[in-house]
Protein backbone atom coordinates (compact mmCIF):
# COMPACT_ATOMS: atom_id res chain seq x y z
CA UNK A 1 0.00 0.00 0.00
CA UNK A 2 2.76 2.45 1.01
CA UNK A 3 4.78 1.47 -2.05
CA UNK A 4 1.82 2.17 -4.38
CA UNK A 5 1.36 5.60 -2.77
CA UNK A 6 5.04 6.34 -3.32
CA UNK A 7 4.79 5.32 -6.98
CA UNK A 8 1.65 7.44 -7.43
CA UNK A 9 3.33 10.49 -5.86
CA UNK A 10 6.41 10.12 -8.06
CA UNK A 11 4.20 9.58 -11.13
CA UNK A 12 2.37 12.87 -10.44
CA UNK A 13 5.71 14.59 -9.94
CA UNK A 14 7.01 13.27 -13.28
CA UNK A 15 3.81 14.33 -15.08
CA UNK A 16 4.14 17.82 -13.60
CA UNK A 17 7.78 18.02 -14.70
CA UNK A 18 6.95 16.88 -18.23
CA UNK A 19 4.06 19.40 -18.42
CA UNK A 20 6.31 22.28 -17.32
CA UNK A 21 8.97 21.22 -19.85
CA UNK A 22 6.39 20.99 -22.62
CA UNK A 23 4.88 24.40 -21.78
CA UNK A 24 8.31 26.06 -21.58
CA UNK A 25 9.29 24.62 -24.99
CA UNK A 26 5.92 25.59 -26.48
CA UNK A 27 6.15 29.21 -25.31
CA UNK A 28 9.78 29.43 -26.48
CA UNK A 29 8.69 28.21 -29.92
CA UNK A 30 5.86 30.78 -30.06
CA UNK A 31 8.19 33.54 -28.89
CA UNK A 32 10.70 32.73 -31.63
CA UNK A 33 7.89 32.52 -34.20
CA UNK A 34 6.43 35.84 -33.04
CA UNK A 35 9.84 37.51 -33.24
CA UNK A 36 10.28 36.08 -36.74
CA UNK A 37 6.98 37.56 -37.91
CA UNK A 38 7.74 40.91 -36.25
CA UNK A 39 11.20 41.28 -37.84
CA UNK A 40 9.88 40.08 -41.17
CA UNK A 41 7.26 42.86 -41.09
CA UNK A 42 9.94 45.38 -40.08
CA UNK A 43 12.09 44.30 -43.02
CA UNK A 44 9.14 44.75 -45.41
CA UNK A 45 8.15 48.14 -43.97
CA UNK A 46 11.66 49.64 -43.73
CA UNK A 47 13.38 47.79 -46.55
CA UNK A 48 16.19 46.93 -44.17
CA UNK A 49 17.25 43.33 -43.61
CA UNK A 50 16.65 42.47 -39.94
CA UNK A 51 17.58 38.79 -40.25
CA UNK A 52 20.83 39.19 -38.24
CA UNK A 53 18.99 40.91 -35.40
CA UNK A 54 16.38 38.17 -35.56
CA UNK A 55 19.07 35.45 -35.38
CA UNK A 56 20.61 37.21 -32.37
CA UNK A 57 17.21 37.28 -30.66
CA UNK A 58 16.67 33.60 -31.44
CA UNK A 59 20.00 32.61 -29.89
CA UNK A 60 19.23 34.83 -26.90
CA UNK A 61 15.91 33.05 -26.39
CA UNK A 62 17.55 29.64 -26.85
CA UNK A 63 20.35 30.53 -24.41
CA UNK A 64 18.05 31.91 -21.72
CA UNK A 65 15.62 29.04 -22.28
CA UNK A 66 18.45 26.50 -21.92
CA UNK A 67 19.57 28.06 -18.65
CA UNK A 68 15.96 28.04 -17.45
CA UNK A 69 15.57 24.37 -18.39
CA UNK A 70 18.86 23.43 -16.71
CA UNK A 71 17.87 25.22 -13.50
CA UNK A 72 14.41 23.67 -13.76
CA UNK A 73 15.97 20.23 -14.19
CA UNK A 74 18.27 20.71 -11.20
CA UNK A 75 15.36 21.94 -9.08
CA UNK A 76 13.12 19.09 -10.23
CA UNK A 77 15.86 16.53 -9.51
CA UNK A 78 16.37 17.95 -6.02
CA UNK A 79 12.62 17.96 -5.30
CA UNK A 80 12.31 14.39 -6.57
CA UNK A 81 15.27 13.34 -4.41
CA UNK A 82 13.78 14.97 -1.30
CA UNK A 83 10.29 13.57 -1.97
CA UNK A 84 11.73 10.06 -2.45
CA UNK A 85 13.74 10.43 0.74
CA UNK A 86 10.73 11.60 2.75
CA UNK A 87 8.52 8.84 1.36
CA UNK A 88 11.19 6.23 2.09
CA UNK A 89 11.66 7.59 5.61
CA UNK A 90 7.90 7.55 6.21
CA UNK A 91 7.74 3.93 5.05
CA UNK A 92 10.70 2.99 7.28
CA UNK A 93 9.14 4.77 10.27
CA UNK A 94 5.94 2.81 9.74
CA UNK A 95 7.97 -0.40 9.57
CA UNK A 96 9.82 0.68 12.71
CA UNK A 97 6.56 1.18 14.61
CA UNK A 98 5.36 -2.27 13.55
CA UNK A 99 8.69 -3.77 14.60
CA UNK A 100 8.67 -1.99 17.97
CA UNK A 101 5.12 -3.13 18.63
CA UNK A 102 6.13 -6.71 17.92
CA UNK A 103 9.38 -6.39 19.88
CA UNK A 104 7.47 -5.08 22.92
CA UNK A 105 4.59 -7.55 22.82
CA UNK A 106 6.71 -10.69 22.44
CA UNK A 107 8.94 -10.36 25.53
CA UNK A 108 6.10 -9.01 27.68
CA UNK A 109 3.93 -12.00 26.77
CA UNK A 110 6.85 -14.37 27.36
CA UNK A 111 7.70 -12.93 30.80
CA UNK A 112 4.02 -13.03 31.78
CA UNK A 113 3.86 -16.70 30.76
CA UNK A 114 7.03 -17.52 32.70
CA UNK A 115 5.70 -15.84 35.86
CA UNK A 116 2.32 -17.55 35.55
CA UNK A 117 4.09 -20.90 35.16
CA UNK A 118 6.16 -20.29 38.30
CA UNK A 119 3.02 -19.22 40.19
CA UNK A 120 0.69 -22.05 39.20
CA UNK A 121 2.98 -25.06 38.87
CA UNK A 122 5.40 -26.88 41.13
CA UNK A 123 8.63 -27.23 39.23
CA UNK A 124 11.95 -28.88 39.77
CA UNK A 125 14.81 -26.51 40.71
CA UNK A 126 16.47 -26.92 37.31
CA UNK A 127 13.16 -26.16 35.55
CA UNK A 128 12.64 -23.03 37.65
CA UNK A 129 16.22 -21.95 36.94
CA UNK A 130 15.68 -22.36 33.19
CA UNK A 131 12.44 -20.33 33.27
CA UNK A 132 14.10 -17.57 35.30
CA UNK A 133 17.03 -17.52 32.86
CA UNK A 134 14.65 -17.19 29.89
CA UNK A 135 12.70 -14.45 31.69
CA UNK A 136 15.93 -12.53 32.30
CA UNK A 137 16.77 -12.76 28.60
CA UNK A 138 13.36 -11.34 27.65
CA UNK A 139 13.61 -8.49 30.19
CA UNK A 140 17.08 -7.72 28.82
CA UNK A 141 15.50 -7.51 25.35
CA UNK A 142 12.96 -5.01 26.69
CA UNK A 143 15.66 -3.01 28.45
CA UNK A 144 17.86 -2.89 25.34
CA UNK A 145 14.92 -1.81 23.16
CA UNK A 146 13.86 1.00 25.49
CA UNK A 147 17.46 2.17 25.95
CA UNK A 148 18.02 2.24 22.17
CA UNK A 149 14.86 4.29 21.55
CA UNK A 150 15.85 6.80 24.24
CA UNK A 151 19.45 6.86 23.04
CA UNK A 152 18.47 7.44 19.41
CA UNK A 153 16.27 10.36 20.52
CA UNK A 154 19.08 11.79 22.62
CA UNK A 155 21.56 11.53 19.74
CA UNK A 156 19.10 13.23 17.34
CA UNK A 157 18.59 16.13 19.75
CA UNK A 158 22.20 16.66 20.85
CA UNK A 159 23.54 20.11 20.13
CA UNK A 160 26.65 20.16 22.31
CA UNK A 161 29.15 17.40 22.97
CA UNK A 162 30.12 16.81 26.60
CA UNK A 163 32.63 13.98 26.20
CA UNK A 164 35.15 14.46 28.96
CA UNK A 165 35.17 11.13 30.82
CA UNK A 166 38.34 9.07 30.89
CA UNK A 167 37.35 5.63 29.55
CA UNK A 168 39.45 2.47 29.51
CA UNK A 169 38.13 0.63 26.49
CA UNK A 170 39.30 -2.83 27.58
CA UNK A 171 37.22 -2.61 30.77
CA UNK A 172 34.07 -1.43 28.98
CA UNK A 173 34.35 -4.09 26.25
CA UNK A 174 35.12 -6.84 28.76
CA UNK A 175 32.13 -5.92 30.98
CA UNK A 176 29.81 -5.87 27.95
CA UNK A 177 31.14 -9.19 26.65
CA UNK A 178 30.92 -10.93 30.04
CA UNK A 179 27.30 -9.74 30.32
CA UNK A 180 26.38 -11.29 27.00
CA UNK A 181 28.30 -14.46 27.80
CA UNK A 182 26.11 -14.80 30.89
CA UNK A 183 22.94 -14.17 28.91
CA UNK A 184 23.94 -16.51 26.09
CA UNK A 185 26.09 -19.25 27.68
CA UNK A 186 25.64 -21.43 24.60
CA UNK A 187 27.45 -18.88 22.39
CA UNK A 188 31.22 -18.67 22.07
CA UNK A 189 32.48 -15.10 22.39
CA UNK A 190 36.25 -14.71 22.23
CA UNK A 191 38.13 -11.62 23.45
CA UNK A 192 41.57 -10.34 22.45
CA UNK A 193 41.88 -7.08 24.34
CA UNK A 194 44.94 -4.91 24.66
CA UNK A 195 44.88 -3.28 28.08
CA UNK A 196 45.34 0.33 29.15
CA UNK A 197 43.86 1.90 26.02
CA UNK A 198 42.13 5.10 27.13
CA UNK A 199 39.93 7.58 25.29
CA UNK A 200 37.98 10.69 26.23
CA UNK A 201 34.25 10.32 25.77
CA UNK A 202 30.84 9.54 27.19
CA UNK A 203 30.79 6.24 29.11
CA UNK A 204 27.08 5.55 28.51
CA UNK A 205 27.51 6.04 24.77
CA UNK A 206 30.57 3.78 24.58
CA UNK A 207 28.76 1.08 26.58
CA UNK A 208 25.77 1.32 24.21
CA UNK A 209 28.09 1.12 21.20
CA UNK A 210 29.79 -2.08 22.40
CA UNK A 211 26.48 -3.70 23.41
CA UNK A 212 24.82 -2.96 20.07
CA UNK A 213 27.77 -4.23 18.07
CA UNK A 214 27.94 -7.46 20.06
CA UNK A 215 24.18 -7.99 19.88
CA UNK A 216 24.29 -7.41 16.13
CA UNK A 217 27.04 -10.02 15.72
CA UNK A 218 25.12 -12.56 17.81
CA UNK A 219 21.89 -11.88 15.94
CA UNK A 220 23.27 -12.35 12.43
CA UNK A 221 25.61 -15.31 12.89
CA UNK A 222 24.87 -19.01 13.44
CA UNK A 223 24.74 -20.29 17.03
CA UNK A 224 27.63 -22.70 16.40
CA UNK A 225 29.98 -19.99 15.09
CA UNK A 226 32.21 -17.89 17.39
CA UNK A 227 32.19 -14.12 17.78
CA UNK A 228 35.57 -12.39 18.04
CA UNK A 229 36.04 -9.09 19.85
CA UNK A 230 39.43 -7.45 19.31
CA UNK A 231 40.88 -4.27 20.83
CA UNK A 232 44.30 -3.02 19.79
CA UNK A 233 46.20 0.03 18.62
CA UNK A 234 46.93 0.50 14.94
CA UNK A 235 49.47 3.24 14.22
CA UNK A 236 48.77 4.58 17.70
CA UNK A 237 44.98 4.78 17.15
CA UNK A 238 42.58 2.65 19.30
CA UNK A 239 40.83 0.13 17.04
CA UNK A 240 37.93 -2.17 17.92
CA UNK A 241 36.83 -5.08 15.75
CA UNK A 242 33.73 -7.24 16.05
CA UNK A 243 34.11 -10.31 13.83
CA UNK A 244 31.28 -12.71 13.05
CA UNK A 245 31.00 -15.69 10.72
CA UNK A 246 27.46 -15.15 9.46
CA UNK A 247 26.13 -14.60 5.96
CA UNK A 248 27.92 -11.26 5.61
CA UNK A 249 26.63 -7.98 4.22
CA UNK A 250 26.41 -7.27 0.46
CA UNK A 251 28.61 -4.39 -0.72
CA UNK A 252 25.51 -2.44 -1.82
CA UNK A 253 24.13 -2.57 1.74
CA UNK A 254 27.28 -1.73 3.74
CA UNK A 255 26.41 1.95 4.04
CA UNK A 256 22.63 1.60 4.19
CA UNK A 257 22.70 -0.60 7.32
CA UNK A 258 23.72 2.51 9.29
CA UNK A 259 20.58 4.41 8.24
CA UNK A 260 17.88 4.99 10.81
CA UNK A 261 15.21 2.23 10.82
CA UNK A 262 16.88 0.43 7.89
CA UNK A 263 17.05 -3.36 7.92
CA UNK A 264 18.20 -5.71 5.19
CA UNK A 265 15.51 -7.81 3.54
CA UNK A 266 11.73 -7.80 3.47
CA UNK A 267 9.91 -7.03 6.72
CA UNK A 268 7.24 -9.64 5.99
CA UNK A 269 9.69 -12.52 5.56
CA UNK A 270 12.54 -11.45 7.86
CA UNK A 271 13.19 -13.85 10.73
CA UNK A 272 15.70 -11.86 12.80
CA UNK A 273 14.42 -9.53 15.50
CA UNK A 274 15.23 -5.85 15.62
CA UNK A 275 14.13 -2.28 14.98
CA UNK A 276 16.84 -0.87 12.70
CA UNK A 277 18.21 1.42 15.42
CA UNK A 278 21.27 -0.48 16.66
CA UNK A 279 23.79 0.31 13.91
CA UNK A 280 22.34 3.81 13.47
CA UNK A 281 23.16 4.44 17.14
CA UNK A 282 26.63 2.91 16.75
CA UNK A 283 27.52 5.09 13.77
CA UNK A 284 26.37 8.27 15.48
CA UNK A 285 28.24 7.47 18.70
CA UNK A 286 31.43 6.79 16.73
CA UNK A 287 30.97 10.01 14.75
CA UNK A 288 30.27 11.95 17.95
CA UNK A 289 33.61 10.74 19.35
CA UNK A 290 35.49 11.80 16.23
CA UNK A 291 36.03 8.24 15.03
CA UNK A 292 35.14 6.17 11.99
CA UNK A 293 33.42 2.85 11.34
CA UNK A 294 33.59 0.57 8.33
CA UNK A 295 32.40 -2.91 7.43
CA UNK A 296 34.85 -5.41 5.96
CA UNK A 297 34.24 -8.92 4.71
CA UNK A 298 35.42 -11.65 7.05
CA UNK A 299 37.28 -14.72 5.81
CA UNK A 300 35.88 -17.25 4.84
CA UNK A 301 32.49 -15.62 5.49
CA UNK A 302 30.88 -13.06 7.75
CA UNK A 303 31.48 -9.42 8.59
CA UNK A 304 34.01 -7.31 10.47
CA UNK A 305 32.83 -4.07 12.05
CA UNK A 306 35.97 -1.99 12.48
CA UNK A 307 35.88 1.14 14.65
CA UNK A 308 38.70 3.61 15.16
CA UNK A 309 38.49 6.15 17.98
CA UNK A 310 40.91 8.98 18.75
CA UNK A 311 42.34 9.08 22.28
CA UNK A 312 41.36 12.75 22.63
CA UNK A 313 38.83 15.05 20.98
CA UNK A 314 39.68 18.36 19.34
Amino acid sequence: MAESKEKRTLFILYILGIYILFQASWWAYHLIDLNGEMYEMKSIMTGIDHSKIYQTKVWMIIGEGSIFLILLGIGFWQIKKNVSKELRLARMEKTFLLSVTHELKTPIAAVKLFLETLKTRKLQPEQSAKIIEDALKETTRLQTLSENILLATRLDQMREKVLDEDIELSEVIQQSTVRYRTLFPERKIEMKLQEKIHIKGDLQFIQAMTSNLLENALKYSPANEPIEVILKKENGVPTIEYRDFGAGIPASEKQRVFEKFYRIGNEDTRKTKGTGLGLYIVRNIVKLHGGSIEIESNIPHGSIFKITLPTTLN
